[in-house]
């Protein structure tokens, strides 16, 4: 995946929101979704993977659950899951330019 093409980061970003709404209310490892998105994207890379993790939940769209319980040691085994706001970005009940295709 090319780290500077837009839109292939907005995919992978609408990518992440869909899956976390698909186990709503549960959430998923950032192994499982780092999974998922290669699976569509083999060249999706992890570096990507977690800038755009860091993105989502900058704009309050996930969070971490292990965080409030200490947290996971390691960044593939932290639990995310959709806040409010992702859950209305990721059913496109409200949008977001910035993740718009």
């Amino acid at each position: 995946m090319n780290g500077a093409d837009p839109v292939k980061i907005k995919q992978a970003r609408r990518l992440i929101l869909r899956n976390l709404d698909l186990v709503y209310p549960s959430g998923l490892t950032m192994r499982s979704l780092y999974q998922t998105v290669c699976a569509v994207d083999p060249m999706y890379d992890f570096s990507l993977f977690g800038k755009d993790i860091e993105y989502l939940k900058a704009k309050g769209y996930l969070f971490f659950v292990d965080d409030a319980l200490g947290g996971a040691d390691k960044f593939t085994d932290k639990v995310g899951k959709l806040t409010a706001a992702g859950i209305e970005v990721a059913q496109r009940i409200t949008t977001d330019e910035a993740l718009d295709i």
